[in-house]
């Protein structure tokens, strides 16, 4: 396999003397296993005439950190294999997930580039965030960005990142894209708790085809503060509008508020965010979303969560999915931990009646330690 092939390449590398300035780097390599089998009652979401999958999966990942100085080399190697029970509803797969990223500190700041390929189904999370209705197929996900920040004073800090992103479907029902995104953002440190910034998102979005899409643009300005409101609770609101071109768009108000708890035994976060993305289904589409996660730690081993989360998507094709979670986990040793899950799916679309789904799961998880 390809991945057990790049762990052998990466550990004779490692094993390979170093000269001159070489001396000085360092290398950190994990590997993470998780294996799952899970029930889902209903995997297309459809109105009628479910039908129930069971699905097996593995995705080992292997991550490989090189410090180099001022510099570090990241590469990822993931493999995503799933075998169904009946491939009528969903195909077995197996998806890879490769990406190199290099980033280096200056005195001042930092900057860095990285690429990404990554193929994964249309019915999991990247497409269904997009608020798109589909059957299975292949989302193929090409990314390339850069980022760049410069502290400008003492208190000030200068951001931008560029994304090139280019997906392409396997299935006559969605539309592949190409869109270039561009966010730069000022910061200040308004207070020790306190940090004010303001920011401004520019995406242009080519439709793989132009008789099912046509191209548009995106600008989204905002302003924002953070507030430390204590050592383990911290908030985020922003407040902007976006603006879109073309025969699809308009003008609305846009932004969102983000809370975060950390503490000894909870952990807890809630977010609520308007926001514009791009879609399968053609332009750009708005998102309404609401987010909550919480878990706490019954003892050093064990812990307990439960995640929620309501979207309204207000595409071509408009939706609201709604998901609910709660599950349970234990760890055995620094290597293995084992985790028994329980979700609800709902979704309301429009011109067609509720579905809804029941996933039950099981994941046993190896991690192998740093190098």
């Amino acid at each position: 396999m390809p991945f057990l092939k790049t762990t052998r390449i990466a550990t004779a590398l490692l094993a390979l003397p170093l000269t001159g300035s070489a001396l000085a780097a360092t290398w950190q390599s994990t590997v993470v296993v998780p294996t799952s089998v899970e029930y889902d009652s209903n995997p297309l979401l459809l109105p009628s005439g479910e039908k129930g999958v069971t699905r097996t999966l593995i995705a080992p990942d292997y991550t490989l950190i090189g410090n180099f100085g001022r510099d570090e080399l990241r590469f990822g190697l993931g493999l995503h294999v799933l075998r169904s029970s009946n491939t009528n509803v969903v195909d077995n797969r197996e998806d890879p997930d490769i990406s190199l990223g290099w980033q280096r500190t200056t005195e001042r700041g930092q900057f860095g580039l990285l690429a990404r390929y990554n193929e994964s189904s249309t019915l999991s999370g990247t497409v269904l965030d997009t608020g798109v209705v589909t059957t299975d197929g292949t989302q193929k996900l090409y990314t390339l960005s850069g980022n760049w920040s410069q502290a400008v004073t003492e208190r000030s800090t200068l951001s931008n990142e560029t994304t090139f992103n280019r997906a392409r479907y396997d299935i006559s029902s969605l539309t592949g894209y190409d869109e270039l995104a561009n966010v730069s953002t000022w910061t200040y440190a308004w207070s020790e708790r306190t940090d004010v910034y303001t920011r401004f998102g520019v995406r242009r979005y080519e439709p793989e085809q132009d008789l099912t899409a046509t191209a548009s643009n995106s600008y989204s300005p905002a302003v924002g503060v953070k507030y430390r409101i204590s050592e383990n609770f911290t908030a985020d609101a922003h407040l902007g509008v976006n603006k879109v071109s073309g025969p699809q768009g308009g003008r609305r108000g846009e932004g969102g508020v983000s809370l975060l708890y950390t503490g000894a035994r909870t952990d807890a976060s809630l977010t609520v965010e308007r926001s514009t993305v791009a879609s399968a289904q053609g332009g750009f589409a708005q998102l309404d979303q609401v987010k909550g996660v919480w878990s706490y730690a019954l003892d050093e081993l064990t812990r307990v969560g439960a995640d929620a989360a309501w979207q309204d998507s207000k595409g071509q094709i408009p939706n609201t999915l709604q998901m609910y979670s709660v599950w349970a986990s234990r760890q055995f040793s620094p290597y293995w931990d084992l985790r028994l899950s329980l979700m609800y799916k709902e979704r309301q679309q429009d011109l067609q009646g509720d579905a809804t789904a029941t996933i039950v799961g099981l994941t046993l998880t190896y991690r192998y330690p740093d190098i």
